[in-house]
């Protein structure tokens, strides 16, 4: 049977639309309405490897036992989208506009999101009597990130300066200000004893 569908209401957001189309002899579009026998899954519904939005969202189509598009547009009915377990469980998780309107024999999905993580899901579309199921999928929760590790220095630990040679104001070894080392004392005493050893030096 062909229908053509009425004009929506004037509060409807689509009435603007029709308001504007450029107005024609020609008949209206006839929309196809027949018993629907199957409802197609088209785009399957693809998730990330994480919760959140899907990275494609799932279309179905109605249609009648010979493949043709059915408009369950011009009715009210809608498809519910739902979540399930690998053992055919219905679970909490799926978030978004899970139930919408056909356009023509069309609905599309435009904003479900996965929020709970789990193995072998799958969603099921429902329309009455017709459901269509979406292959398994996994989706894991959004990983934790880990803060830099840092060293812990205690406060009561005594500060560590690097050591730096002391010299005297003319960078001599004898001044006033130097630290004489053990090896700069060998060195004078050895002078000393030659020079005291020698013949006709009288400093001994």
């Amino acid at each position: 049977m062909g229908v053509i569908p009425p004009p929506p209401p004037a509060s409807d957001p689509t009435w603007k639309e029709a308001a504007e189309e450029e107005v024609t002899r020609e008949e209206a579009p006839v929309s196809y309405v027949s018993s629907v026998s199957d409802l197609l899954l088209v785009e399957e519904p693809l998730t990330g490897e994480f919760v959140g939005p899907l990275d494609q969202q799932p279309s179905l189509m109605a249609v009648d036992e010979l493949g043709n598009c059915v408009s369950v547009g011009v009715t009210s009915l809608t498809v519910t989208a739902s979540l399930k377990d690998s053992s055919g469980n219905a679970v909490d998780g799926l978030v978004g506009n899970t139930s919408i309107l056909f356009s023509t024999c069309w609905a599309n999905f435009t904003d479900l999101s996965i929020q709970n993580s789990g193995e072998n899901l799958t969603m099921v579309f429902t329309l009455k009597q017709w459901d269509a199921e979406s292959r398994a999928f996994t989706v894991e929760d959004l990983p934790t990130t880990q803060a830099p590790s840092t060293t812990i220095i205690p406060t009561d630990a005594p500060e560590t300066t690097p050591e730096t040679p002391e010299t005297t104001p003319d960078d001599s070894l004898f001044g006033s200000g130097a630290t004489v080392t053990a090896n700069s004392l060998c060195l004078v005493s050895v002078i000393y004893t030659v020079a005291c050893c020698s013949d006709g030096i009288p400093i001994c």
